[in-house]
């Protein structure tokens, strides 16, 4: 199989055609161009951490870590910057090539 060019010059017209190909046709294209570039024997591991947990100050209604709604999510503080170093210091230890934080 041949490498795939990467575009950005799709029309509206090829786009729509990816969008209504049957879900298994549209996995099976995207693992074929997946294969040119990446080993598909080969996983990558990543580690997320939540270093604060809700009073979030955006207003993006379906999250649950949003300040502005009551969610019944408890609130944890930003953790200390020694946690975060420790945690990820566990996961490259645990295998992970890559350490994900949120807010």
């Amino acid at each position: 199989m041949t490498a795939t060019a990467i575009r950005h010059d799709w029309t509206l017209q090829e786009a729509r055609s990816l969008l209504e190909l049957p879900f298994n046709d549209l996995m099976f294209r995207a693992q074929s161009v997946h294969r040119q570039h990446f080993d598909p024997n080969e996983v990558q591991v990543s580690t997320l951490l939540s270093i604060k947990t809700g009073a979030c100050p955006e207003d993006c209604k379906y999250c649950p870590q949003s300040g502005h709604y009551n969610t019944g999510l408890e609130k944890e503080k930003l953790l200390e910057i020694e946690a975060v170093v420790a945690e990820a210091r566990a996961a490259r230890e645990k295998g992970a090539s890559r350490f994900c934080m949120g807010a």
